[in-house]
């Protein structure tokens, strides 16, 4: 009796989307089987720095638990704890140069984490997840084929081969790209889609924040998780954290012998580029050495700014962050450390270009539509590409492959070039200096869009 080979699906990329995609695609055996191999170009899971904390919607957490089996769904608190009753707020809050709130969305609250997958789609609700910890999650029982970097496919009419660094090659029907902004497949499949520089630069850390100083923090600019200040002269910071001291997660031994508590924290400041080739400036920054861009940072923010609480509290947030690799000794809890530099902020709309041919070979989050830090939407997004794609392969067969990936794209086409541009737009309008007459219309009207939201949102729990 004639019996349909399994199809081999290959993911480039052990990131968040690519192992989303790997856990979906097994979890959904009894509906469609495939092979799934997925290959890194690391050596190790602990080879390099894993990230920042991000922000994750109730989109893409929802996304999240349809793709990933019950197993690794109660491993979840480890890399996005659950909420602090009367501490936290999960939300985004935009506040002004000193501190004073401007914005912020009436966020749904929760009691645990998976509710944040049942919030309805007509209200917001997101958390903080710590985007290192949610990797070592999503790898669990995960075979992942270390070492190997995609050079080159050969796409034919049976197949995709898949050529590695090493010299091996590897055959599949379906080829998906997770590697990120710099992906080797998007390369040669769409050499036409560029990057695009936005004419903006930021500086992201991750840092420990001592309890007095997250008081100071807190009693000034509020409790959101993810909070953003604005300034008057073209630069912004956006501070992403959790009010949970790392003094109290499990196994963890304070090496510093300190009766203070501390917090994980990301902490990121964003420019225009123009102001770089500012010929004033006296400080001379080299990106391989993480202390003079601090101070450059620094530098900036008091140039920028003018003297007040706010920034004085950013001022010591930066002298918090590691100039070179943190010892075991010191207070560091995020397990690797990534060279403090600057970076353009570039981005990837892939409605650019004129047409998007569907084929064996198809990319998933940033490697198709990367987009800017500021709004914190990239992980969210690919998580939502991995759960399009694996739904739409549940209907593949050798003779349908290309409508099946031609479903995915049109759904992630239509969605993911939204966010690009959003983010976009708000990256260059936070870093467009507003001068004084600016400042106060864009503080009206952000503070007209927050009365407006609190309505809207009280009608909507009313209905």
């Amino acid at each position: 009796m004639y019996q349909e080979k399994v199809p081999t699906v290959i993911i480039i990329g052990a990131g968040p989307g690519g192992l989303t995609l790997y856990h979906s695609l097994i979890k959904n055996k009894d509906k469609k089987e495939f092979n799934v191999k997925i290959f890194e170009r690391e050596s190790g899971p602990k080879d390099r720095w894993q990230g920042y904390h991000v922000g994750f919607t109730s989109h893409g957490f929802r996304s999240l638990m349809n793709c990933i089996p019950s197993s690794v769904a109660l491993n979840l608190p480890k890399a996005i704890p659950n909420p602090v009753p009367d501490v936290e707020h999960h939300g985004v809050s935009a506040n002004d140069h000193e501190g004073n709130l401007l914005l912020r969305p009436p966020f749904k609250q929760f009691k645990n984490i998976y509710e944040i997958a049942e919030t309805p789609d007509r209200f917001l609700s997101m958390t903080v997840a710590y985007r290192d910890r949610l990797r070592d999650v999503l790898l669990e029982n995960v075979p992942v084929q270390w070492g190997k970097k995609l050079v080159r496919y050969v796409e034919t009419n049976e197949g995709v081969w898949v050529n590695f660094e090493d010299g091996s090659q590897e055959f599949c029907d379906i080829l998906v790209d997770a590697s990120g902004v710099n992906s080797p497949v998007r390369k040669q499949k769409l050499p036409e889609l560029q990057i695009n520089d936005i004419g903006a630069t930021y500086v992201v850390a991750n840092i420990v924040v001592p309890k007095h100083l997250m008081d100071r923090l807190t009693k000034t600019s509020g409790n959101s998780l993810v909070q953003k200040t604005l300034g008057l002269n073209g630069d912004a910071t956006l501070i992403a954290f959790r009010l949970i001291s790392i003094e109290q997660e499990q196994n963890y031994e304070n090496k510093n012998n300190s009766d203070e508590l501390h917090y994980r924290t990301t902490i990121a400041y964003f420019y225009s580029s123009e102001l770089d080739n500012d010929e004033t400036e006296k400080i001379k920054v080299d990106d391989n050495n993480p202390a003079s861009v601090v101070e450059h940072v620094k530098n900036m923010i008091r140039k920028l700014r003018p003297e007040n609480e706010m920034t004085d509290i950013l001022l010591e947030l930066w002298d918090l962050a590691p100039k070179a690799v943190p010892k075991e000794s010191e207070n560091y809890p995020f397990k690797t450390y990534n060279p403090i530099q600057r970076r353009q902020i570039r981005d990837i709309n892939p409605l650019t270009i004129n047409s998007w041919t569907s084929s064996r070979v198809t990319l998933i989050g940033d490697a198709a539509h990367a987009m800017s830090p500021l709004l914190g939407l990239g992980t969210t997004h690919a998580i939502q590409d991995a759960e399009a794609l694996s739904q739409a392969l549940l209907n593949y067969s050798p003779e349908n492959y290309i409508s099946c990936i031609k479903e995915y794209e049109n759904k992630m086409l239509k969605r993911a070039p939204v966010d690009v541009l959003k983010s976009r737009d708000a990256t260059i309008n936070h870093i467009t200096p507003v001068g004084y007459f600016g400042l106060i219309i864009r503080n009206s009207v952000l503070k007209t869009t927050n009365f407006l939201m609190k309505v809207r949102d009280l009608v909507m729990n009313i209905i």
